[in-house]
């Protein structure tokens, strides 16, 4: 189930919220016989955290089946979440072993639990059968997400930490909502407050003579409308860690193409290679220019869990949005 875009906010009464949590969007598939970890895309992640497998593995041999919703996320020594980036310094041997960064998942929502289908239930039913199963723990490797009904002193204090703390988001999900299985619903609303989000690589510049590194320069980028025309965004020149350089350029390589992918292409130039639009960056940035074009843009890691045909341009929260939800929702 997909959230939309916040909007215009309706009235607040029978809401809760929740964080917006930045990594990995999974399906949990969970039972005695194995575990699978769904990506948006049908990828399966589960030789990628092996040891989230194997903390799930122990949940349901006390708990049985279950079908989970919910965020693969690093962590830091102290259990406590960090941003998406860190996800790209982990590496998974061929032995399975992890090294590098921790991860824990945090489920949010509940889609089975044993031969029990509890989709068409609403979200307040569900989120009961997620904290019998769960607990809030800030070193869990499975643990429960937090979520505060709109109008309460807990909305209040989770307000004031995304914005003092630099949340990526928030989440807003009317409680009587069934889980929608495949489809965006404006049951769920997406409250963006960072400059955030994925782009479709559609070319690169090649280095500038004497320059410090290899491969590419910079990479073009841009994201789909509605009837499938892939826009522009502009060039990403930083962010790059020489390990990174090193696998993405040969990647990028192989998808070479004579043609531009873009609808609204800068003139080629020279130094200009296309490739095929199949590749996802995460990318920060300042802010979108009136033109559409990205300020002061940096890579973050590459999205292996998004289809790039899904990328759409979404829209950050307005300072009114942010002032309007925090004087609706808190008490």
């Amino acid at each position: 189930m997909l959230a939309s875009p916040t909007g215009r906010l309706p009235p607040l009464d029978g809401w809760t919220i929740e964080p917006k949590w930045d990594g990995i969007r999974v399906i949990a598939d969970v039972s005695p016989a194995g575990v699978r970890l769904w990506s948006r895309n049908g990828i399966d992640k589960a030789r990628e955290f092996p040891e989230v497998v194997r903390a799930l593995a122990t949940l349901s041999t006390r708990a049985g089946s279950m079908t989970l919703d919910g965020e693969l996320v690093a962590i830091d020594r102290a259990g406590a979440p960090l941003r998406f980036q860190a996800l790209q310094n982990r590496h998974v041997g061929a032995s399975g072993g992890a090294r590098g960064v921790r991860t824990a998942f945090v489920a949010f929502d509940i889609l089975a639990l044993g031969d029990v289908d509890l989709r068409r239930q609403p979200w307040t039913e569900r989120r009961k059968r997620l904290e019998r199963l769960l607990r809030r723990s800030a070193r869990a490797l499975v643990r429960l997400s937090s979520s505060a009904r709109c109008g309460t002193a807990a909305a209040g204090r989770m307000l004031a930490a995304a914005t003092r703390d630099g949340w990526e988001g928030l989440i807003l999900k009317h409680t009587a909502a069934p889980y929608l299985s495949g489809r965006r619903s404006p049951l769920w609303r997406k409250l963006k407050l960072e400059h955030e989000q994925e782009f479709v690589i559609g070319g690169y510049t090649l280095p500038t003579v004497g320059a410090a590194r290899d491969h590419f320069g910079a990479l073009l980028v841009g994201y789909y409308d509605d009837e499938g025309a892939l826009h522009y965004a502009g060039k990403v020149g930083t962010g790059y860690t020489h390990a990174t350089l090193a696998t993405l350029g040969p990647r990028l390589a192989a998808l070479g193409r004579q043609s531009s992918p873009f609808a609204d292409a800068p003139p080629k130039r020279e130094t200009m290679v296309w490739v095929k639009p199949t590749l996802v960056a995460q990318i920060r940035y300042n802010e979108m220019t009136e033109g559409g074009l990205l300020r002061q843009p940096a890579f973050l890691g590459l999205r292996d869990d998004k289809r790039a045909r899904d990328v759409r341009l979404e829209a950050d929260a307005t300072q009114h949005q942010v002032l309007d939800l925090l004087a609706r929702c808190a008490l």
